[in-house]
């Protein structure tokens, strides 16, 4: 599927009230209970946000030019936005530590680096090549894109 990709972190995610620089998710599971940039595998995925109309809550996606899986754990109100405009694909990828404010405007930058028309497999299942390199650590954008 044909998607626009977007990132968020914890600095701009908000806990569904409007309070920011949160890790709460709309639809915690027991793999994430909040957002997450885990190693990006099959098993361990890192959080996206989407509208539930788009992507039901838990399925999980790859993005190959990421080479990391991804699962829908949290609502994102810019893709509710483009979902109501005309079905307009959207996925927004969490990044980043999900436990403190980040670096700005180191986050916005890194988030900014990703952004992009790209394709993403929904639903995939194991065995694509994955990069289990985190994509913001330790204040700094390391994400690498293929």
């Amino acid at each position: 599927m044909s998607t626009y990709i977007t990132s968020y972190g914890y600095n701009d995610n908000d806990d569904g009230n409007g309070h920011f620089g949160t890790a709460v998710i709309a639809y915690p599971s027991t793999k994430h209970p909040i957002a997450t940039e885990s190693t990006g595998t099959y098993d361990d995925p890192v959080t996206f946000a989407t509208d539930p109309r788009e992507l039901a809550p838990h399925t999980i996606i790859y993005v190959p030019f990421l080479k990391k899986y991804f699962v829908m754990d949290d609502g994102c109100a810019e893709c509710t936005t483009d979902w109501n405009n005309g079905n307009k694909w959207r996925t927004d990828l969490f990044m980043g530590p999900n436990n403190a404010l980040q670096p700005e405007p180191a986050l916005d930058n890194c988030e900014a680096q990703i952004t992009r028309n790209t394709t993403i497999y929904i639903n995939a299942g194991p065995g694509y090549p994955v990069d289990t390199q985190k994509m913001f650590q330790n204040g700094q954008c390391t994400v690498h894109t293929y």
